[in-house]
């Protein structure tokens, strides 16, 4: 018994010692440094052991775009991938997109149908525009009651010189015309989802048409399986209208009428989500970002002869601003405003990868 507590340990001294010694059988250096040998050879080879096995698992499909829009009265559908391979576009009669199997994520943009323009101006015309003469009078020392048309003459430094009572006897002459104008219409709906993946599915969506004069837009549906998403339309403009009394080509300008508010179309936010992609090689085949705005209200246009301003008998009329239009509708597609009242946009869908 006594020898096989030995072969465990082996202690000398006194127990009652504080510097009892004992020793105990363990690895000698050269053993571990073997051990740590051998560990070091499997842990080089562990990283591509691990790659090997991962590598398919993490390959993924090229990034790419669907596109499902109206070409005119046309639905059309269109892919493309990040290195340019395109197929498309392509007509048909119902949009349908099979995901690619390695995409590790999906991002699903619908909107609806923009509602079309107020059917109470369908715009265009000419209104008639009718002769008119006004006259006043400024004080000198007064120069915070000129009207702008005569500060604009002030700033240019081309007033002539006052009355002997230090009067501006002005004169405005040209026509004046009633405008109508109709309403724009709202905006389709924008909706946007993230699917971390989509296996066995098909995409199968029907983006709706923009409303007629007064009529509103309608839904975009986008089925996903057994998932549908809905993108609701726009209103529509009604049939309402409203007037403006306008000098015809003056600084109280027909822009009053173009760039006024309740007339020009409800913009849509869908192309700020779709990234276009100019300058890339999954450029967006869709002609415009305007897919879901609402139509711009229409409007008439006048003629006659070109407002006259004089100043104690002096023609300024050189010097006075025209206010530029601001031509708010033309969106991106640079489309002039001619004053017709506008039906919705049509609703679209875009998928990326």
């Amino acid at each position: 018994m006594q020898h096989k507590g030995l072969n465990k340990h082996l202690c000398y001294g006194s127990t009652a010692e504080k510097d009892k010694i004992c020793t105990y059988e363990a690895f000698s250096l050269a053993e571990m440094l073997c051990v740590l040998l051998i560990m070091s050879f499997i842990a080089i080879g562990l990283p591509a052991i691990h790659f090997k096995k991962t590598e398919l698992k993490t390959k993924r499909s090229l990034h790419g775009r669907y596109e499902c829009y109206y070409e005119g009265n046309q639905l059309t559908q269109y892919t493309v991938n990040e290195d340019g391979a395109a197929t498309g576009p392509t007509a048909v009669s119902q949009c349908k997109f099979k995901p690619p199997k390695n995409a590790i994520f999906f991002m699903v943009h619908a909107v609806g149908g923009g509602g079309g323009a107020s059917s109470g101006v369908s715009g265009g015309g000419t209104a008639s525009c009718t002769p008119k003469t006004v006259a006043e009078s400024y004080n000198r020392n007064q120069a915070n009651d000129f009207p702008q048309w005569l500060k604009d003459v002030q700033g240019a430094g081309q007033l002539p010189p006052p009355t002997v009572d230090d009067k501006y006897n002005t004169e405005v002459t040209g026509c004046v015309a009633e405008i109508r104008y109709g309403n724009g219409g709202k905006a389709g709906e924008t909706i946007s989802m993230f699917f971390p993946r989509l296996n066995n599915v098909e995409i199968v969506m029907n983006p709706g048409r923009g409303g007629a004069l007064g009529g509103a837009g309608a839904q975009t549906t986008v089925k996903i399986g057994d998932a549908e998403m809905k993108a609701a339309g726009g209103s529509g403009g009604g049939s309402g209208s409203s007037t403006e009394t306008l000098w015809f080509d003056s600084t109280d300008s027909i822009c009053k009428v173009t760039d006024n508010g309740s007339r020009e179309p409800d913009a849509s936010d869908f192309g700020t989500n779709i990234e276009m992609d100019f300058g890339t090689k999954m450029i967006s085949k869709m002609a415009s970002a305007c897919a879901g705005g609402g139509g711009a209200g229409g409007f008439s246009s006048t003629n006659g002869t070109l407002t006259k301003y004089t100043v104690n008998g002096v023609d300024v009329t050189a010097y006075v601003k025209k206010t530029a239009c601001q031509a708010k509708i033309a969106c991106a597609t640079g489309e002039n405003d001619t004053g017709a009242a506008q039906s919705g946009r049509n609703g679209a869908v875009v998928i990326l990868w």
